[in-house]
């Protein structure tokens, strides 16, 4: 596998930038982007359409902007075409681990619950915090025995595209194929995606309880529907 193959992950560079705003409060572009691994105009233009969709707000301290979280329309967020395909409980979960590493107050006020996303009309857009290797993850958790065309439809993307993920999933050992027939079917090995060292970038490791939900939803869906390997 080429060093080009490798450099993929599970959260987008939106998904990384709005963590690292909730764990740096006080950051500066400069520093999002050195911690993110993007460049600053890159963070510019994440910061931008965040602030734009009203999940991340400006504040001027000084000669310096910072930013924050509303955590309430992030809860209500999803890429388009997506809605079904992530459900609200793993939603839930990560938003509330994300509370849980900040003190999320707003305007000042007693420290706020988590929102439901479930109480919450979809906020639908063209970008999402999720890469299409974690939608692909979640089909798989939700429907084991989906066809590279069917996993196509839910994610989004074209069965070409589909095909090369599910090589650098199985190449990573984090689903295991097997054949039923004429057809393949796919596992989700939780050991080997809990260890993936790739769920952030460099040397700025994601808060341990964040990977540790994200995988814990997935596993759950998994349960419902069978799609998990022998060695999870």
């Amino acid at each position: 596998m080429t060093q080009q193959q490798q450099r993929w992950g599970f959260l987008t560079n939106h998904a990384l930038v709005l963590i690292y705003v909730v764990k740096h409060s006080g950051a500066t572009v400069r520093e999002i982007s050195a911690g993110v691994g993007v460049t600053e105009r890159a963070t510019l233009e994440i910061l931008r359409l965040l602030s734009e969709e009203g999940i991340v707000e400006r504040h001027r301290e000084g000669r310096r902007n910072t930013y924050s979280v509303d955590f309430d329309v992030m809860a209500a967020y999803r890429r388009e075409g997506t809605v079904s395909l992530t459900p609200r409980e793993f939603v839930d979960g990560l938003i509330k681990t994300l509370l849980a590493i900040t003190d999320y107050r707003g305007e000042g006020g007693p420290k706020k619950e988590a929102p439901d996303s479930g109480a919450l009309e979809p906020k639908i857009g063209t970008w999402g915090f999720f890469t299409n290797h974690a939608l692909l993850l979640l089909a798989i958790s939700m429907d084991p025995g989906s066809t590279v065309r069917e996993m196509a439809m839910s994610v989004g993307v074209t069965e070409r595209a589909v095909v090369a993920i599910l090589n650098q999933l199985e190449d990573e050992n984090i689903i295991v194929r097997q054949k039923r027939g004429r057809r393949n079917s796919y596992l989700v090995d939780f050991k080997a995606l809990h260890a993936f060292s790739r769920w952030s970038p460099g040397d700025w490791p994601l808060p341990p309880q964040l990977v540790d939900v994200a995988v814990k939803g997935l596993e759950v869906m998994a349960r419902r529907s069978g799609g998990m390997s022998a060695a999870s």
